[in-house]
C-alpha cells in the first residue's frame, strides 16, 4: 500500500475477506497489528486507559500510568519508523461500536490527498487531514503532550464486515464515508481447486455444485426472506478438512450400522466389550465425529439461519414428515451414505446437484 488508507471489505461471511487483506493488502515486509471488535470492546481497550503501577522506585507505592492500546501502540511504531509500512486489521468491526470505539481519533480518519505544510512542518498523501489534542497518545508518540496527534502516511487502516450480521451496530454515514468501500465478491474465481472440487464426503457432489445450488435457492427465495443476498453462503464458508470423508469401513446400511453401534455401546456399558469391539467402537465414532463437521456447520446454518422461517424452501419436510427438526434432518445425513445424504433436501435440490 502506497499512501495511508483506510479501506473496509464487506461481504457475507466466508466470501473471503480476510483472505483477501492477507493476499492483497499485507505483504512479508508490512508490519500487521490485528484486532476484533465487539459489542465489550471500549474506545479504552482500542486507544488505551489509565491503569495502577507499582512504582519502579518505590515497591510501596502505586502510581497511575496510561496504558496504549493497539492503536496508540501501532501509531507509536508507525512514527518512529516511518520507512516501514504498518497495517492496522480490525475484523468484525460493525460488531461493536466503532463510532464510539474510534471516537475523537474518528477525526483522524480524514486523509490528505495532495502533500500539505502546516506550521513549517510538510505532510505527506495519507496522513490525517485534520490533528486532534489527545495528551496521553501525544506523550506515548511524540513525547510531547501538546503534540498534535495524526496518523502518519505509512499506516492504514483495513476493516472486515459482514453483512448478513444480526445485532450488530450500524456504521452510520459519516464513520463510512471517511473509508474506501471494497465489496468482496462471493464467487468461486479466486478459491484454489483442491477447495472448490472437493467432493463432500462420499456424496459425488463437489463444494462449488453445492454452494452455487444452494445460494441460487436463497437469492430465488426473496418473497420469503429478508436481505436474501447476505444469506448466502460464503465460498470459504468451509475449509477442506470439514468436507473430508471418514470411511472406517461403515455399513452401507444406516440400519444396519446403528445396530451395530448400539450392541458395541450396551456391551461397553455392561463391561463386556472385547478388544476387537473396543477397536470397532473407536473406528465408528471417529467416522461419525469427522462425517458430522460438514452437516454441523452447513446444515445447522441452513435449517437455523438462512431459512429459518420457511425451511421447507430447501429442506423435504412436506413429503418426508420425519425431517420436523433440525436433529433428525442431521441424524438423516450423518447415517445416511451417498447420495442418499442428501434426500434431506426437495427434489429439485437433489437434481440441481446431481445434473
Amino acid at each position: 500500500m502506497k499512501d495511508g488508507s483506510n479501506i473496509l471489505l464487506y461481504g457475507v461471511p466466508g466470501s473471503g475477506k480476510s483472505w483477501t487483506i492477507e493476499h492483497e493488502y499485507c505483504h512479508p515486509e508490512s508490519v500487521v497489528e490485528r484486532l476484533v471488535f465487539h459489542p465489550d470492546y471500549t474506545n479504552s481497550d482500542f486507544i488505551g486507559q489509565i491503569l495502577p503501577a507499582v512504582d519502579k522506585e518505590d515497591d510501596n507505592q502505586v502510581t497511575y500510568e496510561f496504558t496504549p492500546g493497539p492503536f496508540t501502540s501501532i501509531l507509536y511504531d508507525a512514527y518512529n519508523h516511518p520507512k516501514k509500512e504498518y497495517i492496522l486489521i480490525i475484523e468484525e468491526i460493525n460488531r461493536g461500536n466503532a463510532p464510539a470505539i474510534f471516537g475523537e481519533v474518528f477525526q483522524l480518519l480524514d486523509r490528505i490527498s495532495d502533500e500539505k505544510t502546516v506550521d513549517g512542518v510538510k505532510y505527506p498523501v495519507g496522513t490525517s487531514e485534520y490533528g486532534i489534542t489527545n495528551r496521553y497518545i501525544a506523550e506515548v508518540v511524540y513525547g510531547d503532550p501538546r503534540h498534535k496527534v495524526r496518523i502518519p502516511s505509512n499506516l492504514s487502516i483495513l476493516g472486515t464486515m459482514n453483512t448478513s450480521d444480526q445485532n450488530v451496530f450500524t456504521l452510520d454515514t459519516a464513520f463510512q464515508r471517511r473509508w474506501k468501500m471494497r465489496l468482496i465478491e462471493n464467487n468461486f474465481d479466486n478459491v484454489r481447486l483442491s477447495l472448490a472440487e472437493a467432493e463432500i464426503l462420499d456424496t459425488g457432489v463437489t463444494w462449488r455444485r453445492f454452494c452455487e445450488t444452494i445460494n441460487t435457492q436463497i437469492v430465488g427465495n426473496k418473497a420469503k426472506m429478508s436481505s436474501s443476498e447476505d444469506k448466502r453462503l460464503g465460498v470459504y464458508f468451509v475449509h477442506e478438512i470439514d468436507l473430508m470423508y471418514n470411511k472406517a469401513d461403515i455399513p452401507i446400511n444406516h440400519d444396519k450400522l446403528l445396530a451395530e453401534l448400539n450392541e458395541l455401546l450396551k456391551s461397553e456399558m455392561g463391561g463386556t466389550i472385547s478388544e476387537d469391539g473396543e477397536k470397532r467402537l473407536r473406528e465408528i465414532r471417529a467416522a461419525l465425529m469427522q462425517n458430522r463437521i460438514f452437516p454441523e456447520k452447513v446444515i445447522k446454518y441452513l435449517w437455523d439461519d438462512a431459512f429459518k422461517f420457511n425451511p421447507d424452501a430447501v429442506f423435504d419436510t412436506m413429503d418426508n414428515k420425519d425431517l420436523d427438526s433440525l436433529e433428525a434432518v442431521i441424524r438423516m445425513f450423518i447415517y445416511e451414505r451417498e447420495k442418499a445424504r442428501f434426500n434431506i433436501f426437495r427434489k429439485e435440490i437433489r437434481d440441481h446437484l446431481y445434473q
